[in-house]
This record gives structure tokens, C-alpha cells and sequence, in this order.
């Protein structure tokens, strides 16, 4: 575990870097302290720890993703049932990001 490193303000506008900080706490009063907190402290605590233990997971990135659920430029996959979809233009976005695209030639 990394140990806190704790920056004090200085009044000129500076900052100086103090002596790293160990905190010892039992576990249940971590818990007891998480459920004091607000709902928007809660996510960032999640997504802080999400990110420290597991950041390459597909389920760490979908759950990062849900707080832009409202946002439709973060969801590619979203369409309508009647609009038309502009293949090559998807494949190229694929193609540009690091994809292999290997379409299956019919008989």
C-alpha cells in the first residue's frame, strides 16, 4: 500500500511537500466511515479504488461509463430503430482504434 504523501500550502501561493503519513484503521471503521459519506463521495471513492485494482477490466470501464449514461456521445452503440447504419464509416473507426476487421465473403 502506498503511504499518503501530504502537501501543505504555503501563503505565497507555493506548496511544500511534507512527511509521508501512515493511518492505521480497523476495517470496520473504514466501513462505518464510507457509509457517512455522500452518495457523490461514495462514486468517487468507487471509482478511485476500481481504478487502483483494476483498470484495464471491461466491468471497471462500463461502470466508469454509467455516470455519462445521459451523455449519447459516450454510448457508440446507441441508434435509433429506423435509422440506417454507415458501415464503412464504423469499420474505419474500428480499424482506426487497433481493430482487426475480417468480414466473411458469402458463397
Amino acid at each position: 500500500m502506498q503511504t499518503p504523501t501530504i502537501t501543505k500550502p504555503i501563503e505565497n501561493g507555493a506548496s511544500s511537500v511534507l512527511s509521508p503519513v501512515t493511518i492505521h484503521i480497523s476495517f470496520e471503521m473504514l466501513l462505518a466511515t464510507v457509509e457517512t459519506l455522500s452518495k457523490e463521495q461514495k462514486w468517487q471513492l468507487y471509482q478511485t479504488l476500481g481504478a487502483e485494482l483494476a483498470p484495464q477490466s471491461a466491468e471497471a470501464k462500463a461502470i466508469a461509463r454509467l455516470q455519462d449514461e445521459d451523455d449519447p456521445s459516450q454510448w457508440i452503440t446507441v441508434i435509433e430503430a429506423d435509422e440506417e447504419i454507415d458501415v464503412e464509416s464504423n469499420l474505419a473507426f474500428l480499424k482506426e482504434r487497433g481493430y482487426a476487421i475480417e468480414i466473411p465473403v458469402k458463397n
